[in-house]
């Protein structure tokens, strides 16, 4: 297994995410890095939620949900990179955790907030309910809906979200030749 991952890190360190803008930076890297990971999760859960669902159209709101996590896992691991001290114990595991964490947080609130432009036949997290008519209405509905969306992502997600992000957390630390 060390040796496959091995071959990962080198093949990620010649053609990965330091190719990118600004990629070469540790906190940037990993920000790409983590966004690398929601893409890889996403690929990977789409076709679970199908057969778990027993239904196609759970690939629409997986596939609606991942250019919104794949954008703030980058965001969110770039700050965690950038602010974490690298001298807390286990730095590169806890890392990818609280990136994992920011993600569910912040990718959920900004799936539910952007849920009117993907239309609410993609993407419906007002099931049985008449959509918002007032911004009064939809921040209340928001407000309603975040606590039970996060932990309905977490409970569907948690089994590919963590180990993907600490082998991909790995591999980009590995990858920079940090230890």
């Amino acid at each position: 297994m060390v040796a496959r991952l091995d071959r990962v890190v080198r093949l990620y360190g010649r053609y990965g995410p330091s190719r990118l803008p600004l990629g070469d930076r540790q906190d940037v890297g990993a920000g790409y890095s983590m966004a690398a990971g929601v893409l890889a999760g996403g690929i990977v859960f789409a076709p679970v939620s199908t057969l778990v669902s027993g239904t196609a159209a759970s690939v629409g709101v997986v596939l609606s949900a991942i250019p919104v996590y794949l954008a703030t896992g980058f965001v969110v691991g770039a700050l965690t990179w950038r602010f974490l001290s690298s001298s807390v114990p286990y730095y590169r595991a806890v890392a990818a955790l609280v990136t994992v964490v920011g993600n569910y947080l912040a990718g959920t609130a900004v799936w539910l907030l952007l849920a009117p432009v993907y239309g609410y036949e993609v993407l419906n997290p007002y099931v049985g309910a008449d959509p918002p008519t007032s911004l009064t209405e939809f921040l209340g509905a928001f407000f309603e809906l975040y606590p039970l969306t996060v932990l309905t992502v977490v409970v569907w997600t948690i089994w590919i979200a963590v180990p993907l992000s600490l082998i991909f957390s790995y591999v980009h630390e590995r990858s920079r030749g940090g230890e």
